[in-house]
């Protein structure tokens, strides 16, 4: 472990450590006499409703007073002073972040006396200039809520763009978080948190687990100008909180069920796929001692199951015996087959000659052993063919996937005192994917179907809260994020490959990979990615300490937090090999075309090449540090300010032992004199690639400032710097030298006309394990490399706000504001280094002739021969071929927007929230954090490389010009409470409980990406000078865009068409989710709950993105009949129907 690392302990544990605890929230205000002069040594009791849990304190000498930590929920506050009445405000209602202002004004009187106001603290913030809107648990439950994903509600703030195809989709982990943005920061760049801790999967910005909704009170998106103590963002911090026990016992029992029966047909499909879905579960809390203990606990599962169909083709009942008399193209033309074993030396000419199979027969005795084993698990033909030559697509396949998860939460909290608290939780996410086949589901036999992803998941948290008298509060944290996906084909320990007949030098792991292009197209057997065998493990471990100091009008907190973070893999992709059949090696050597057929290869096992892979094992361990001072400074009644500075150290990860290599541009390789080699860690460099960067500070300031005194109207604004996380991972699938590199079997002498092996005999010599650094540094010369920018360069966002709250009557909040987050140094897409620089594009032709080669005989390989063509001579290193970047730190971006958000709190039995946003995101090309990111930038993409940046900069993927979103729960006036009632019982059950809750948005579309252009170097074509768009009444799934406005640039020319369309744009988003709820009381504690929901309620056709793939014909204009038309929509309208035991 690093001496920083202790040195970081240390100062935490030292710190034994106002604004609220993260998690939490802070009770404050002052005290006033009737006078308004403030009072002194005036004692505050602050009691929580739920658990009548009490904190004590008393207010200082500017009659400021101040409770932080204090868990959400509702409380009761009083304030007590010889001479004066008590005061008392209750229904003080307390959310994730607040800080809530309850101020007093005693009267003269007897202490025995008291004065209760009811009534909630102001909806403005007069305390801080952070942008945040919070998510109850009422709406989380009550709105519809597909996939009931709490996280899937971020939505409903301002300033959040959610970029999913499907809004309500099941991810992998639980959610895919990566699929919004916050405040125009990068995709899966947000701080995500969970009862103050990370959770956040260390290598992708996807959630670590998604508690179930009826375990979580709520939480709180926030950005802009935030606290010091948060950190680790680019856009936005999701600070999360469970839920506690109480002192009476409450909880649910529920199931929700989806049934294609009940849903709309997609207007692109021609029937409804089969469909199930049943989530159900329930959850408990209470005392385990009153007013002491409390526990509360969730358990749930769900089961996905969707049917689809499959097209392809299958081998007929002839060609399996080797008679392939009918081997036809697609003209109705025989393809003869000609037998390899024939091939000999051509004596009246150069190359080789080989003689037909007579009859276009293979005699069984030649069929291979192993390949027929392999065959019998493809099927049988079961439909006419839609090609009567060549059979194809003669077969349907009625194929299903399946996702099955557990979720459960597990939380205790006990009050050792009124000056000491403890929290602890614990949660558990499993999930397994079955996948349902290889090859789109071509084989649905479970022995060589797919892995079965299984990710197992956990996150713990244990804070501590010590009060040391009324002015010192600290709070210590414990957090643990793991993250552990072991892929597991089905075939693992079954021993596939010994069950097909392949030998003892294969590897016995899983099925293996089969590929025969041509005639017939056969689906290629399961092998490569999709049955990757290993497991993957991601872990975080954090410790964090503050300490909150109440001192005069200051509310002073510093403190800091160490994360250690882990990524291990070891796996293997193509564990059993992948084996190439071609037509080559059946079709006539002196006349290939029309001859030969890759299936006849694999029926004779004649194997052209095959590669296999050793297991990947690589382990990063990194650390980072922060440390924060926050002042909260009230320098009047009216004006606070909000001073902060952080400072970040994030470790730039190495490999355990040390397994990491990196090509150096700038070093002599010794072993031919010339600039640019490969260098490993423990040889060359240490145990790291990457510097790490010292100058990782953040500051913050922010003003609230209440304009009349009133706290009603309240401005806001204010600066912050931001770090997000990054270099989180370093080798990734292992570094060249160390990843399991695959082991090829080619031709023997590379002469192509000889199979590299039969099947049967398996490979004809041993796997190549990878040999690390005694590569040496020659190695992939005439090849590709990869490098890390050497230069360390943490991304960062400047975030800025100015934001004007008014309060107006019936707890309604009214509130509009500017905000804008500029970031700088984030990660773009990978670049190829060795570019040629594009003022030699202007040779033209004269780059593809042959020059002598400088290097000839000092360079192993193809750049190694007495010539080269000019355009490698010129490139910056002509004795490599692609030198590629990796996650280079060098994009930028800009984002300005126009927020509106109209709010109002929960009375009379109706709440809504509906915020309307409109902005610009411009950058020059970011790659989202997470695995959903935005356009990538790559060498086609950006097609400047290193050369021109600033061409790239053009609208942002992410890009949604405005937004609004109305959401909103009302509880119908009828039966026992409301304002029509019976007086029958019996009338008021039926009349009573109803509830219609609803979400109602508009987007508009996002920018589009026009690519595809044949000149040698562009990806883009050219535009005519015409807009492509067109008006909204001549758009049409046909034509969404003007297709003939753009033609192909120029050989050796960039397009000039922009990296992203400023005016050409998707479809919007239209879309009403409606729920229907009925509460039915059975005793007075005891309730049942129906529920009908329904997404896209209006069965709206939402069109996805058109197709932008350019294909120019010989004049220059695009010929596809695909460019510019929609083929696909979002989901028609879903029905969920659920029914919920409370208590």
């Amino acid at each position: 472990m690093s001496r920083t690392f202790l040195l970081g302990v240390g100062t935490l544990l030292v710190a034994t450590g106002a604004r609220a605890q993260i998690g939490r929230a802070t009770i404050q205000g002052t005290v006033f006499d009737p006078q308004q002069t403030v009072i002194q040594g005036a004692a505050i009791r602050v009691t929580q409703t739920e658990t009548n849990t009490v904190f004590t304190t008393t207010a200082n000498e500017t009659g400021y007073y101040a409770v932080p930590g204090v868990p959400v929920g509702n409380y009761t506050v009083s304030a007590e002073m010889q001479g004066f009445k008590r005061g008392i405000r209750s229904g003080i209602v307390v959310q994730v972040g607040d800080q809530a202002q309850v101020d007093f004004q005693l009267e003269v009187g007897a202490v025995a006396e008291s004065i209760e106001v009811v009534g909630s603290a102001p909806l403005v913030d007069t305390a801080s200039a952070t942008v945040g809107k919070v998510i109850e648990n009422a709406r989380m439950t009550g709105l519809p809520l597909n996939g009931r994903s709490a996280l899937a509600l971020v939505v409903l703030t301002p300033n959040v763009r959610s970029h999913a195809e499907s809004p309500h989709g099941f991810g992998d982990r639980g959610v895919l978080v990566s699929g919004f943005s916050v405040n125009g920061g990068p995709s899966g760049a947000n701080n995500l948190m969970l009862d103050g801790s990370s959770n956040v999967n260390p290598r992708a910005g996807d959630a670590n687990v998604n508690p179930a909704v009826d375990a979580i009170q709520e939480f709180k998106v926030q950005s802009g100008v935030m606290s010091a103590e948060f950190g680790y963002t680019a856009g936005g911090v999701v600070n999360m909180v469970t839920k506690s026990g109480t002192n009476e016992f409450h909880g649910s029992l529920y199931e929700f069920l989806r049934n294609d029966k009940f849903d709309a047909r997609n207007a692109f499909a021609a029937v409804k796929a089969p469909f199930r879905y049943n989530q159900y579960g329930g959850a408990i809390g209470g005392p385990v001692r009153r007013d002491k203990t409390f526990f509360f606990y969730n358990y749930e599962e769900w089961r996905f199951r969707r049917q689809y169909t499959v097209v392809g083709t299958a081998p007929t009942d002839e060609f399996r015996t080797g008679d392939l008399s009918r081997l036809l193209d697609a003209r109705g033309a025989l393809i003869p087959i000609y037998d390899p074993q024939t091939t000999a030396p051509n004596t009246a000419g150069g190359g080789f000659t080989r003689q037909v199979f007579p009859g276009n027969r293979i005699p069984a005795s030649r069929l291979d052993p192993v390949s027929q084993k392999v065959l019998a698990f493809y099927p049988r033909p079961n439909r006419t063919p839609t090609d009567p030559f060549t059979n194809a697509n003669n077969h349907l396949a009625n194929l299903g996937a399946a996702k099955n998860a557990i979720q459960m939460s597990a939380k205790g909290d006990h009050n050792f005192s009124t000056k000491n608290r403890l929290s602890v939780r614990y949660t558990a996410w499993t999930h397994k994917d079955d996948n349902g086949g290889t090859g789109n589901g071509y084989f649905p036999d479970p022995v060589i179907r797919t892995r079965n992803d299984r990710y197992q998941n956990k996150n713990f948290n244990l804070t501590d809260s010590h009060f040391f008298g009324a002015s010192l509060i600290n709070e210590f944290r414990v957090g643990v994020v793991r993250n552990n996906f072991p892929f597991v084909p089905a075939t693992v320990g079954s021993s596939p490959t010994r069950a097909v007949g392949l030998p003892a030098s294969v590897p016995d792991i899983t099925m293996p990979g089969v590929n025969m292009p041509g005639t017939p197209n056969l689906q290629s057997f399961p092998g490569g990615f999709g049955t990757i065998n290993g497991f993957l493990t991601m872990d975080v471990r954090q410790l964090f300490n503050s300490l909150t100091w109440i001192k005069g009008k200051h509310t002073i907190k510093f403190g800091g937090e160490l994360r250690q973070n882990m990524y291990s893999i070891n796996a293997c992709f193509q564990c059993s090999g992948v084996y190439n059949f071609n037509a080559r090696l059946t079709g006539n050597p002196q006349a290939l075309a029309g001859t030969g057929s890759g299936f006849a290869s694999f029926l004779l096992g004649a194997v052209a090449d095959a590669n296999i892979d050793s297991n990947v094992g690589t382990t990063n361990p990194s650390f980072t540090q922060a440390y924060f001072v926050q002042d909260d400074w009230k320098i009047t009644r009216r004006l606070t300010l909000n001073l902060g500075l952080r400072y970040d150290y994030q470790q730039v990860p190495g490999e355990r032992h040390n397994g990491l290599s990196n090509f150096n541009g700038n070093a002599t390789n010794p072993n031919n004199g010339l600039l640019g080699r490969l260098e490993f860690a423990g040889v060359d460099f240490g145990r790291t690639v990457i510097d790490p960067d010292f100058n990782d500070f953040g500051p913050r300031v922010g003003f609230a400032l209440d304009l009349t005194g009133a706290g009603r109207t309240v401005l806001r604004g204010g600066y912050g710097l931001y770090y997000p996380l990054t270099h989180n991972f370093a080798t990734d699938f292992g570094a060249l030298g160390y990843r399991g590199n695959s082991t090829v079997y080619a031709a023997p002498g590379g002469n192509l006309d000889f199979p590299a092996f039969l099947f049967k005999d398996g490979f004809p010599s041993p796997v190549v394990l990878p040999i690390g650094n005694r590569l040496g540094p020659s190695a992939f010369l005439s090849g590709n490399v990869t490098s890390d920018e050497r230069l360390g360069r943490t991304p960062y966002s400047q975030q800025f706000t100015l934001t004007l709250q008014h309060q107006l009557p019936g707890q309604v909040l009214l509130e509009t504001s500017y905000s804008g987050n500029r970031g700088t140094k984030l990660r773009g897409g990978g670049y190829d280094f060795n570019q040629l620089d594009p003022v030699n594009l202007s040779l033209g032709t004269r780059l593809n002739e042959l020059v002598p080669n400088p290097f000839a005989g000092r360079v192993p390989g193809a750049f190694g021969g007495a010539t080269i063509t000019r355009q490698q001579s010129l490139r910056p290193y002509p004795y490599y071929n692609r030198i590629g970047i990796a996650n280079p730190h060098m994009a930028n971006s800009n984002y300005h927007s126009f927020l509106l958000n109209f709010e109002k709190r929960m009375s009379k039995g109706f709440v809504m929230l509906a915020s309307y946003s409109f902005g610009k995101l411009i950058s020059d090309g970011i790659n989202g954090f997470g695995f959903a990111g935005s356009e990538l930038v790559n060498q086609l993409d950006y097609q400047n490389g290193k050369f021109d940046r600033r061409s790239e900069r053009s609208i942002e993927a992410t890009d949604s010009a405005g937004r609004f979103v109305f959401s909103s729960i009302y509880e119908l006036p009828f039966g026992k409470g409301k304002r029509f009632q019976s007086s029958s019982g019996a009338v008021n059950r039926v009349i009573g409980g109803w509830q219609v809750d609803g979400v109602l948005t508009f987007q508009t579309g996002t920018p589009l990406p026009i690519r595809g252009a044949n000149n040698f170097v562009a990806n883009r074509p050219n535009s005519t000078g015409t807009s492509a768009k067109l008006p909204a009444e001549q758009r049409s799934t046909a034509r969404w865009f003007d297709t003939t406005q753009f033609v192909n640039p120029p050989n050796f020319t960039f397009g000039n068409v922009s990296r992203l369309s400023p005016d050409v744009r998707g479809p919007g988003i239209r879309n009403l989710d409606l729920s229907v709820i009925k509460t039915t009381a059975i005793t007075e504690r005891v309730g049942i709950q129906f529920r009908a929901e329904s997404f896209n309620f209006a069965n709206r056709v939402n069109l996805l993105a058109p197709n932008t793939t350019f294909v120019p014909g010989p004049d220059g204009r695009n010929q596809s009949g695909a460019f510019g038309t929609i083929t696909r929509s979002r989901d028609a309208r879903v029905v969920q129907l659920a029914l919920k035991l409370i208590f």
